[in-house]
């Protein structure tokens, strides 16, 4: 679990001047190789569209399963356009021993009602660990806000973690100050701009 929290803000695919936050393809991308980086410090093996057409499936040596990772940019609540979660229940009810992991989206407004469509559809007396990216709605584009983890079993849920979800809004971070210097720049460069139209 905190390698993902961690990983997530390694070679992020946005930068705050280039906030091109609406391509699905982008953050399939970026999680798959969070995944990947992940496996890769574990020292086990990462396969995708495996077993089932599993997202991904976290391999010991002994290719034994570790845990099995769907994710999706369709949020929970559209249940009729979403099957990844019940997809990971019924491996995990077939494969109890290997940790199920879930990563989606939440628009801030409807965000109970996600939580509650994953633990109506989780129906495994496992635990799903599910890595929840929330967001605001600007113009047409997803703008994120918050990468909150929880844990689902028994009909239940708890928050375990919660962290802003873009690598230059962690405060006192390298990632905030190249933010704040680049901002600055950019507002003296206009400036400079000004000044020399006169």
């Amino acid at each position: 679990m905190s390698l993902f929290n961690t990983l997530w803000f390694r070679d992020f695919p946005i930068t705050p001047v280039h906030t091109d936050f609406g391509r699905r393809a982008v953050w399939t991308t970026h999680i798959a190789s969070v995944i990947k980086q992940a496996a890769d410090l574990l020292g086990y093996f990462t396969c995708f569209e495996t077993g089932n057409r599993t997202d991904a499936v976290i391999q010991t040596a002994k290719r034994r399963s570790w845990a099995k990772i769907e994710w999706e940019w369709i949020q929970p609540r559209f249940e009729a356009r979403v099957n990844e979660i019940q997809k990971l229940s019924d491996a995990s009810k077939l494969d109890p021993e290997a940790l199920s992991v879930y990563i989606g989206y939440s628009d801030i407004r409807h965000h109970d009602a996600n939580l509650e469509s994953i633990q109506r559809q989780w129906t495994s007396s496992g635990q799903l660990i599910a890595f929840v990216i929330q967001f605001e709605i600007r113009g047409r584009t997803r703008h994120f806000t918050q990468l909150r983890t929880y844990a689902f079993r028994g009909g239940e849920f708890r928050l375990l973690r919660k962290q802003e979800a873009l690598p230059w809004n962690v405060k006192d971070t390298r990632w905030q100050l190249v933010a704040t210097a680049a901002r600055l720049e950019d507002s003296g460069a206009a400036e400079l701009g000004d000044g020399d139209d006169e």
